[in-house]
């Protein structure tokens, strides 16, 4: 057992306050950093450092300084010599006379600095030397005893208990992080879909929904736009206050404006009593504009004061209303392109597009369509227990959808009609023919990728036959396939 010398009251009870401090810290940095400052003033030092061990790479690396002096080249500054003999040793280390000492006065550093005494000890975490805690003084070493020697080494032990502490919930917080992005989100209100697609997008957003930003969602007719809106403002902090969406499209623009804004008694014929608009009515809350790419410039320079001063007036007074909504718009249009066709304000455009969330067409996520497909029959609320056919799911999944799930949704309680069984079978499937029509816009490449999929669909998965019905080859084919994911 070591002997310790008899250790000074107030050598105690500072380091009684500083294991107090220490147990407060939580972050690894913080315990280090203190354990310096302590002791550089305990025992009169002018340099304290903490030199980590990096155990794969045999090297000490200087980490933390705190100092009198300035300590500029950390390479030279510091003896390798000292810092060897502790890894091997692993007890603290005292030279009173480093200059005089036949074991140090030899170490470049020690001579060029002229330091005259040395503190040293390790901090040891799972059997192995994590760091050294060093101090040195070329002048006051008054406190460079025996007895600072053995209080370092009886407080060395709680140090390295300590900050394997601190480093365990370190570790500990980033795997949390690490394991939240590997698991999946949970899955979004109203919203089915487990495609990788449909994973991005839930992502999204849960990561917008906090916010208070607005959000502009793009995407073709049919893919969920208002349920992606909608999904956003369940999840948000506003989603104890009101949700109201508008329709924007084939509104004149005097109805949107009095919908949007409200009206006072007498501003126009019919006025006959004040009436609160949209943004008054969801204070709070959330509104959502759908199709936005069809508001009037007039009220597109509206919304735009709106969304920079929170603030509006109803039609025909004069009386400035401060509202509190958060934005989320919709659009199937290039707004870009709108906007070089002045058709659109690019300036409303950057404070709608603070966050830009595209909704998938179905066809990019055709694995969700047997999903879908049985939450569609199972709610369709006509009292039968139906079931569909994998024939029917294949050719379900094979289709372009042009008019994504709504069009789903429409040829599914057309089959729930016209299926005289309990299963929905191929048959009852109807793809009608101006459906196949609209199938047809589109660029060359779409063309061909869907002509693909009705070839390989018309013969029932059977790539030879497909690929002799298109006079390509049959790996042209496979190739092909495996790219459209069939």
């Amino acid at each position: 057992m070591t002997h310790f010398d008899a250790i000074r009251h107030d050598d105690l009870m500072g380091l009684y306050e500083l294991t107090r401090t220490m147990s407060r810290l939580e972050d690894d940095a913080d315990i280090l950093r203190t354990v310096l400052k302590h002791f550089v003033i305990q025992i009169g030092a002018e340099v304290g450092a903490f030199i980590y061990y990096n155990i794969r790479e045999d090297a000490f690396e200087v980490r933390m300084i705190e100092s009198t002096l300035t300590v500029h080249d950390t390479d030279n500054y510091f003896s390798q010599t000292i810092f060897r003999k502790i890894l091997k040793t692993r007890e603290a280390l005292l030279s009173f006379d480093t200059q005089s000492d036949t074991e140090y006065s030899a170490s470049q550093s020690v001579v060029i600095n002229h330091i005259h005494a040395i503190l040293a000890f390790p901090l040891i975490i799972n059997d192995q030397v994590y760091g050294i805690m060093y101090f040195d003084s070329r002048h006051s070493r008054q406190k460079f005893t025996e007895a600072s020697r053995q209080l370092l080494t009886f407080f060395a032990p709680i140090a390295s208990l300590t900050l394997a502490h601190a480093l365990r919930g370190k570790a500990m917080h980033r795997e949390n992080v690490a394991l939240k992005k590997l698991l999946p989100q949970k899955p979004l209100p109203d919203i089915i879909g487990e495609s990788r697609p449909m994973q991005q997008l839930t992502r999204l957003v849960h990561k917008v929904a906090p916010t208070d930003a607005s959000v502009l969602i793009l995407g073709e007719n049919g893919v969920g736009k208002d349920l992606v809106a909608r999904a956003i403002h369940r999840l948000s902090s506003r989603h104890n206050k009101p949700y109201l969406a508008q329709f924007v499209g084939n509104l004149p623009a005097s109805i949107l404006e009095s919908e949007l804004f409200g009206y006072k008694k007498g501003a126009f014929t019919g006025a006959n009593e004040d009436k609160m608009g949209l943004f008054e009515a969801v204070h709070g809350g959330t509104l959502f504009l759908d199709e936005i790419s069809e508001l009037s410039m007039d009220l597109q320079a509206k919304l735009l004061r709106v969304l920079q001063n929170k603030e509006i007036k109803r039609l025909g007074e004069n009386t400035i209303r401060k509202v509190d909504v958060r934005i989320i718009a919709a659009s199937n249009k290039d707004l870009k392109q709108l906007i070089r066709e002045g058709k659109f304000r690019d300036d409303l455009y950057y404070r709608l597009n603070v966050i830009a969330i595209k909704v998938p067409p179905l066809r990019d996520r055709r694995e969700d369509i047997p999903l879908l497909a049985r939450h569609i029959i199972r709610t369709a609320g006509d009292g039968s227990d139906k079931k569909i056919s994998q024939a029917a799911l294949k050719k379900l999944m094979v289709y372009n959808w042009p008019g994504n799930v709504r069009q789903l949704e429409n040829v599914l309680q057309r089959a729930l009609i016209i299926s005289e069984s309990a299963m929905i079978e191929e048959e009852d499937i109807v793809l009608e023919d101006e459906q196949e029509a609209e199938n047809m816009e589109g660029t060359m490449e779409e063309l061909k990728n869907r002509l693909i999929r009705e070839r390989i669909r018309q013969f029932n998965g059977n790539k030879t036959l497909a690929a002799k019905s298109l006079d390509i080859s049959l790996r042209s084919l496979q190739m092909k396939a495996r790219e459209l994911g069939l």
